[in-house]
């Protein structure tokens, strides 16, 4: 068939539309009357189109369509002569002909139709703790979405009667932000999110709320949350009430709705308590630094004058040398408590970039050469040639900075660490291993749960900010990688990251 096509037409064919079944291409005139057609009209016509004929005389809602405004112009479901839907493009070619495209949209109806009818019969049952009568379930009274993403879904069949009055636009198949839609549905998502999750045929019904139309009046809608076979529905109508439920219905509804602008109160004070937190942490972090870094520098300067430091006693070059501890432990602290803070409140980005792994390691090692010296720690790695990796750099050596932290602080003198790389089913793994004294399974287990309000001391006393390891943690999860722990006591620990 597509060799009797002109090429602008077939190149429509195969690059703007998705994969077609049921396709029946129509060729008319700028009139609309038709010059011959393609495939089985059987599927939307109930006889056979003739030449000269107007296509509207086959598709009624073709009328005055052709020529098109813009072209293509695309009609969403249709229902055809033989009740099938149809999606209709209608497309101009070089010749001075119009190209009118149907592909069959039955099956994407159909499986609506069908969800509601379970629904009507009790089929497809709501996830409630009582059981409950539905009301009977129209395809036409229902605003029907598709779930496609994190809060989008895309308009399913015809718009409802009852969506008409209201004052926002839309079209159908257009993908939609639901929850900007209707801003009720915020509270809803949270249980629907975790009945699809579930995976189970079913539905599950939203509270009531109200909406304003475009004259004023209030219309009372709930949702559905539906799951059939793989796929995840929202379907929103109106509330049917008798005369007599209906004024309590509507009072329901406007309870439901100062609750969510209560509600929406209380998430931006929070977000603004938030931002406060952000800034207080970023202030106290950049003034802290600057006058812990100037005890530093004069506790390092004298230690290192050997005239200067000959003249105090014992006790005093060991508090000395305590200040300098502290200094550099407070200054080790308060750079873990800037990252934990971003990565906490989301304010980093991951920016993957081709690295090499051997570079970050050998810097990993010179970061932490000093800190084995101290303690006659051995360090080995089998990685010998580049080796490439997508990672953030800086957040990346974050992460090695910090396991090799972990594995000096309980790798007591004359030990050894090693950092292993090895690639197994396409994945780098990459280990950081010592020869430490291990720890219990409950405590592997729970190692990256986040800030550790007790860290255990090192074996040379060393004291920690439980901090490290929950920001490896968070590091990673935002890589998409993946980070656990071996580990027996006395017999060292393996940290490894896969990648």
């Amino acid at each position: 068939m597509l060799t009797n096509l002109p090429e602008e037409i077939v190149r429509y064919l195969v690059e703007e539309l998705p994969p077609f079944t049921g396709l029946l291409i129509v060729k008319t005139d700028e009139e609309g009357k038709i010059e011959g057609y393609y495939g089985q009209y059987v599927d939307y016509f109930t006889e056979e189109p003739k030449t000269g004929d107007y296509i509207h005389d086959y598709s009624p809602a073709l009328f005055s369509m052709v020529p098109p405004l813009v072209s293509p112009m695309v009609l969403n479901k249709i229902k055809s002569q033989t009740n099938n839907y149809a999606d209709i493009h209608i497309v101009d070619s070089d010749s001075d002909s119009y190209w009118v495209i149907f592909m069959d949209q039955t099956n994407e109806v159909e499986k609506i139709q069908d969800i509601l009818q379970k629904i009507n019969s009790g089929k497809l049952k709501a996830e409630t703790g009582k059981s409950e009568n539905n009301s009977l379930f129209d395809v036409f009274s229902y605003l029907q979405i598709s779930i496609v993403g994190d809060k989008i879904g895309t308009v399913v069949g015809s718009l409802p009667m009852w969506f008409r009055k209201l004052n926002t636009k839309i079209n159908e198949s257009d993908k939609v932000l639901y929850t900007e839609l209707f801003p009720y549905l915020e509270v809803f998502e949270y249980e629907a999110i975790e009945f699809w999750n579930q995976s189970k045929n079913g539905n599950l019904k939203s509270g009531i709320w109200t909406e304003t139309t475009k004259d004023g009046s209030e219309l009372v809608l709930n949702a559905y949350a539906v799951y059939y076979e793989d796929e995840k529905y929202l379907l929103i109508g109106e509330v049917e009430s008798g005369i007599d439920g209906a004024q309590t219905s509507l009072q329901m509804a406007r309870d439901q709705k100062l609750a969510y602008e209560k509600l929406e109160k209380a998430e931006r004070k929070l977000k603004t308590l938030l931002d406060y937190k952000d800034k207080f942490v970023s202030i106290v972090s950049h003034d802290l630094r600057s006058p812990v870094a100037a005890v530093l520098g004069i506790a390092e300067m004298l230690l290192n004058d050997k005239q200067e430091i000959s003249k105090l006693n014992d006790f005093n070059q060991d508090m000395l040398q305590n200040i300098k501890d502290e200094m550099l432990r407070l200054l080790d602290y308060n750079d873990k408590l800037y990252h934990w803070s971003n990565l906490e409140l989301g304010n980093f980005e991951v920016v993957k970039e081709k690295n090499n792994l051997l570079k970050i390691i050998e810097t990993a090692q010179r970061t932490a050469e000093q800190k084995m010296k101290l303690k006659n720690i051995r360090f080995s790695t089998n990685l010998k040639d580049n080796h490439f990796i997508d990672v953030d750099s800086t957040l990346f050596l974050q992460v090695m900075n910090n396991l090799m932290g972990n594995a000096i602080k309980f790798t007591p003198e004359n030990g050894s660490i090693s950092i292993d790389v090895n690639v197994k089913d396409g994945k780098t793994l990459i280990s950081v291993n010592d020869s430490g004294i291990g720890m219990p399974l409950e405590v592997s287990k729970n190692i990256f749960s986040g800030f550790a309000r007790n860290s255990s001391l090192g074996t040379g006393g060393e004291k920690g900010t439980g901090l490290g390891l929950g920001i490896v943690k968070k590091i990673i999860d935002a890589h998409n990688f993946e980070v656990f722990v071996e580990s027996e006591i006395n017999k060292g620990s393996s940290f490894i990251i896969s990648i």
